[in-house]
């Protein structure tokens, strides 16, 4: 059922839950078509009916009106007036909606422009190319606001909060399977991947295996037959390029371990199909989906748009 008008709604409880202990917050979706900026769009529409100035950027690029690979109309970013937002100076708008703040890092469209909002206006935005630029915006965006900063992520790109106080949430949905099991099992999978837990020298074995760079296919074909049973340590969770069957292989192998680890605190669902249409019919249950992927990655789930939290 969806949650009670008389209960905190599902988009309040999941603000409420990602925002409790840090002051960034970046969604991350386990397929393209997720439903990441919707989940981004309602965090940010939730501090909005609050009246609570947020800032915010994009790890990539987001907010354009379609899909520049399949044409496929996307979920816009409305920027409310107070909104503090870092984007590429390419990307600001030709209006009087922005007051400039100063400028930080370079990308391919230009220096990060970071400036705040004066009228409403729909806009795209990104943020630098690299994790140490990344992680230099958000701190300077926190720098230049009190609220929260919210960041629409990728997921193969969050090395930038490895080792902070960010709080992760993971959009999954129908983007990434066709039954409601499969994609309880592709968000169980990505969660786990994401949250490897750190390094303990208390509790390492008695061989430590440091794996620099990533760790693929090969690396893990040769911990399986040559270190079963050892702590295998990477940098941090995103240098884990497994999947499948050789990942969970691997973990039941090894102590799998990471020097700067990740905090995922919740997952959101869409059962919208992949083909990512915008008000498409629903293609798996909304209250099937969500309470199968909060079984199988062991968080709390919310599907921001049916209202439902499980």
């Amino acid at each position: 059922m969806p949650v009670s008008s008389s209960s905190t709604s599902a988009p309040e409880a999941l603000y409420a839950l990602a925002t409790a202990a840090a002051r960034s917050v970046v969604v991350v979706g386990t397929a393209k078509n997720a439903g990441k900026t919707t989940t981004f769009n309602a965090l940010r529409a939730v501090a909005a009916r609050h009246g609570i100035a947020i800032a915010v950027t994009s790890i990539g690029r987001d907010g354009e009106p379609s899909d520049a690979l399949d044409a496929k109309p996307k979920p816009r970013v409305r920027l409310a007036p107070g909104t503090i937002v870092a984007l590429p100076a390419g990307l600001v708008p030709r209006s009087p909606a922005l007051a400039i703040l100063g400028a930080g890092a370079s990308s391919a469209l230009g220096a990060t422009v970071f400036a705040r909002v004066m009228l409403p206006t729909t806009c795209e935005i990104a943020g630098p190319p690299t994790a140490r630029e990344m992680r230099a915006t958000i701190d300077r965006l926190r720098a230049l606001g009190s609220g929260p900063v919210f960041v629409d992520g990728a997921i193969d790109r969050v090395a930038a909060l490895a080792g902070g106080d960010d709080a992760v949430v993971v959009a999954t949905g129908a983007a990434s399977g066709a039954t409601v099991a499969r994609v309880a099992a592709v968000a169980a999978e990505t969660v786990a991947r994401l949250m490897l837990p750190g390094r303990d020298p208390a509790r390492e074995r008695a061989r430590v295996v440091v794996v620099r760079g990533a760790l693929d296919a090969r690396d893990a074909e040769e911990l399986l037959a040559d270190a079963r049973g050892a702590t295998v340590v990477v940098e941090d969770p995103t240098r884990v390029a497994l999947r499948g069957a050789l990942f969970a292989q691997l973990r039941e192998a090894v102590d799998l371990r990471c020097e700067r680890p990740l905090r995922v605190v919740a997952c959101t669902t869409s059962p919208h199909g992949g083909d990512g249409a915008l008000g498409r019919a629903t293609a798996l249950a909304p209250r099937a989906l969500v309470d199968a992927v909060a079984h199988a990655t062991g968080l709390p789930a919310f599907d921001v748009v049916a209202d439902l939290a499980a």
